[in-house]
């Protein structure tokens, strides 16, 4: 998102019913969680995400989901629910992370009560490119919204202090949290001249701080 002046971007979102989605690969998700949702975007199309279920195994015991929600580490794990890095490689996402100047963001969530909903963010241009793309993947049955010109502080994201959000992003770029990890804390320490126990503290921190900024932002 370099470059782009957030006070002329724009969003639109899209929801499809639960029945609507059936022929699509992310519909089985469902069978496994009963709500994802969408909390930081970490690039393409991976996410931290929050999952709730009714069986813990679902965590486990997922392969049927290597084609829309791929579950590479979880962060956090409760009776219910964790907080998880998954990869979405799923039609719709898959459009948005390979179009230039828009990007999925909160809200975006996929629940069997209320179906999928995706928010994107974005140039004009790069909006309207993601948006015939999608049209021409559902064109009867997509609903779509798209807003007039937002401020750059419309999407929520929780503030990290200047040294934590550089080593948050620089692991995002240098590959951490891929899920064959290309770089490790170390690479990370040697590239910016840190301690590498510096790192770790700095992630999760960031980790935390994103979590717990969403939860406290959406209520729960």
């Amino acid at each position: 998102m370099a470059g782009i002046n957030a006070d002329t971007l724009s969003f639109f979102q899209i929801k499809i019913t639960y029945e609507q989605a059936q022929h699509l690969p992310g519909a089985i998700i469902i069978d496994y969680f009963s709500k994802a949702e969408m909390i930081f975007g970490l690039g393409g199309d991976r996410v931290i995400s929050r999952v709730e279920f009714d069986d813990p195994k679902s965590l486990e015991e997922n392969d049927e989901l290597s084609g829309s929600f791929q579950i590479e580490n979880i962060l956090q794990k409760g009776e219910n629910f964790a907080y998880v890095i998954a990869k979405t490689p799923g039609p719709i996402q898959s459009i948005i992370a390979q179009q230039d100047g828009c990007w999925v963001v909160p809200p975006t969530i996929l629940s069997r009560e209320g179906g999928f909903f995706m928010t994107v963010q974005g140039t004009s241009k790069g909006l309207k490119h993601a948006r015939d793309r999608l049209m021409s993947l559902i064109p009867d049955e997509l609903e779509m919204r798209i807003s007039k010109t937002i401020d750059a502080d419309w999407i929520f994201a929780p503030t990290l202090p200047e040294k934590r959000h550089v080593v948050m992003m620089t692991a995002v770029e240098m590959g951490y949290y891929d899920p064959t990890r290309k770089c490790t804390q170390k690479d990370l320490a040697e590239f910016l001249g840190l301690k590498q126990n510096t790192v770790g503290e700095h992630l999760r921190h960031a980790e935390s701080v994103i979590i717990n900024s969403w939860a406290k932002h959406s209520g729960q």
